[in-house]
């Protein structure tokens, strides 16, 4: 039997082998710990210590490829370009689509232009009607001229028998108003009845398919005594070219018994209506037509057509000296710079008026 040589109290402190290999990895995971808290990157987002930044490295590039082949979705074709993609494909499609609306514009534009500069043609009148108090019941003129109604008629079948465009009246009373709208719908008029009872005796009318009306507005006239009538003007476009023109239509007092002498009124009127017609020529170079019973014949002529600006569809001066025309009517058509008349006509009106209608064709120019 043998006995150990080691005394009790050594043999009592022996450690079993399981304890002992627990104890040094016990003490290996202290050590680790330590370690890591050391010299790893800090809970604050410090840098980790020079000797740990140094171990790192960063991953090289990948070797360039001189032929292109490595690239991303390429060809390797010829000349190294990059293949069409969606995104570009359609911006080319949008771009060749603006171009082509660029071009279809610039298209409309020119023929609109074309258009706006293209000569214009149209028969133009100035008529003064009679007004129906003069033939109706207590009027001043003989039996001869038929009532107010028989007598539109006539009026609306001379217009129409001559082709007429546009049509300044006088005399045009409310009831004769009421009648050619009814009978003769193929014209449009201003100022209709908007501007009272007296203002409607100027009206305008104009042929609705050949013109349409842009701007209107009226000018205080004085007539007999002085008194004043607003007289219309009326901005009107060309309904195939789209020309515009000024028309104007006026009536400045007669002498009579009852009214007396207004050559005075004559004269401030028409100092009026040239002035503003002139101005509104000079503003946007519109032409401006006017149509009228101006109850003179040589001091009219001479004062619209002195300045140079206007002439007489009858013929005649324009500019320096007058020399008027050699038949003349009470009843005018004038125009601005940029109208030319011919075939001007006084035609007989029979009963429907104590006046003829005065007629030409105007010619808008062309513009340069």
């Amino acid at each position: 039997m043998k006995h150990s040589l080691l005394p009790q109290r050594m043999r009592d402190l022996r450690v079993p082998r399981v304890g002992v290999l627990a104890s040094v990895l016990v003490l290996v995971l202290v050590a680790g710990v330590t370690w890591a808290s050391t010299w790893a990157v800090s809970d604050n987002g410090g840098d980790a210590p020079a000797a740990t930044q140094g171990a790192q490295t960063e991953p090289d590039a990948p070797a360039a490829d001189p032929d292109g082949a490595g690239k991303a979705g390429g060809t390797g074709g010829s000349g190294g370009e990059e293949a069409e993609t969606p995104g570009s494909a359609a911006l080319e499609r949008s771009v060749r689509r603006f171009r082509a609306a660029q071009r279809r514009l610039a298209q409309r534009v020119s023929k609109q232009l074309e258009r706006r500069s293209a000569p214009v043609e149209f028969r133009v009148a100035s008529f003064n009607v009679l007004g129906d108090s003069h033939t109706g019941p207590g009027g001043n003129k003989p039996s001869f001229y038929p009532d107010g109604s028989a007598r539109m008629n006539m009026a609306i079948a001379i217009l129409r028998n001559n082709g007429i465009d546009v049509a300044g009246f006088q005399e045009f009373e409310a009831s004769q108003y009421g009648m050619f709208a009814a009978r003769a719908g193929e014209y449009s008029l201003y100022p209709g009845l908007t501007l009272g009872d007296k203002s409607v005796r100027f009206n305008i009318a104009w042929r609705s398919s050949a013109f349409t009306l842009v701007e209107a507005h009226s000018i205080s006239i004085p007539y007999a005594g002085g008194s004043r009538i607003e007289m219309p003007v009326v901005l009107l476009e060309s309904t195939t070219t789209k020309r515009r023109a000024w028309f104007a239509n006026f009536h400045n007092p007669a002498d009579t018994p009852s009214l007396g002498n207004n050559a005075r009124w004559r004269a401030e009127a028409a100092g009026i209506e040239i002035a503003h017609l002139t101005a509104l020529h000079e503003q946007d170079g519109d032409p401006v037509i006017v149509t009228g019973d101006f109850n003179e014949r040589e001091e009219i002529f001479c004062r619209f057509t002195a300045g140079g600006i206007f002439s007489a569809a009858a013929g005649g001066s324009t500019g320096g000296s007058c020399a008027p025309p050699p038949s003349m009517q009470v009843d005018w058509i004038f125009g601005s710079t940029g109208v030319a008349f011919d075939s001007y006509a006084v035609t007989d009106t029979g009963r429907a008026s104590d006046h003829a209608m005065v007629h030409a064709r105007a010619t808008l120019v062309g513009v340069e």
